[in-house]
């Protein structure tokens, strides 16, 4: 009889402090990853005041949103 009061006791504190223990853990998003496909290219040489243009890949390996706030050219 004993041992079934412990059991029961520890039962009823592992379904009191369960909620407290995952509390956040739902809503959690993560952090973002960025991941750039060739981080630099260099272009050939081209007549002045000629367009040139290069797209860069950026993925997101992480598991929120990623916002990319301001880019820079070098």
């Amino acid at each position: 009889m004993k041992s079934k009061s412990v059991i029961a006791c520890f039962f009823l504190i592992y379904i009191m402090t369960f909620p407290v223990f995952s509390y956040g853990r739902s809503g959690e998003q993560g952090r973002p990853s960025a991941a750039v496909v060739g981080n630099s290219y260099e272009f050939e040489p081209v007549l002045d005041g000629a367009q040139v243009v290069h797209e860069f890949v950026v993925l997101n390996n992480g598991s929120a949103v990623l916002e990319i706030e301001k880019v820079e050219t070098g």
